[in-house]
């Protein structure tokens, strides 16, 4: 799957299973379970790939300013509730696992650690140092990145560093599921926004 559909199945997953109660807490799934969604792939390999590397990170980036430009424009406190924790050296050390982690994933083969349990324990463990608030929607973005990616036809290696991995073969990463479950995302991203930020 393509970067932008692996972000709005992620933030639609993460609105429909977590179920946040208030607009920071929408904001936070929001951004984080995108982060979750997006994290894995960049692994990705090859010369060409390694600009939709790039994306990804361009993206996960976009999601973490937007969390940002919401939590100012909606006066949420987030960010301040972080940067003014007690344990600002727990949080920087959260950080530092966090990037360390992903540091060692980019240079392993795609779908092979970043795609892993493992990596879901480690980075979950690091994002629960900064503030475990943030755990549950980071774990379920993450998990739907792993969902999608298991029904095409290249192998995930789950249970890492055990060798071999599993796919459902249903269909390619590219191509018309992918836009379909893309424009799917975004529908039940708005819709799940909507329901819980206004309706309530």
């Amino acid at each position: 799957m393509l970067g932008k559909t692996h972000m709005a199945v992620g933030i639609a997953a993460t609105l429909t299973i977590t179920k946040p109660q208030t607009i920071p807490e929408i904001i936070l799934a929001a951004g984080t379970g995108a982060v979750g969604a997006l994290i894995s792939d960049i692994d990705i390999e090859t010369s060409e790939s390694h600009k939709n590397a790039n994306k990804i990170t361009l993206l996960a980036v976009a999601s973490l300013c937007m969390v940002c430009f919401l939590d100012f424009y909606h006066n949420a406190g987030i960010i301040r509730q972080i940067l003014t924790s007690k344990n600002l050296l727990r949080v920087t050390l959260g950080a530092l696992v966090f990037i360390a982690t992903c540091t060692f994933g980019k240079e392993q083969p795609h779908r092979s650690f970043m795609h892993s349990f493992l990596a879901l324990g480690i980075l979950s463990f690091a994002v629960g140092m900064i503030t475990p608030v943030l755990v549950p929607y980071f774990a379920v973005g993450f998990l739907s990145h792993l969902a999608m990616d298991i029904l095409n036809k290249k192998k995930v290696r789950l249970f890492f560093p055990l060798k071999g991995g599993f796919c459902l073969g249903f269909f390619h990463a590219q191509g018309f599921v992918n836009s379909a479950l893309f424009v799917v995302g975004c529908v039940v991203s708005i819709v799940e926004t909507a329901v819980l930020g206004f309706f309530r």
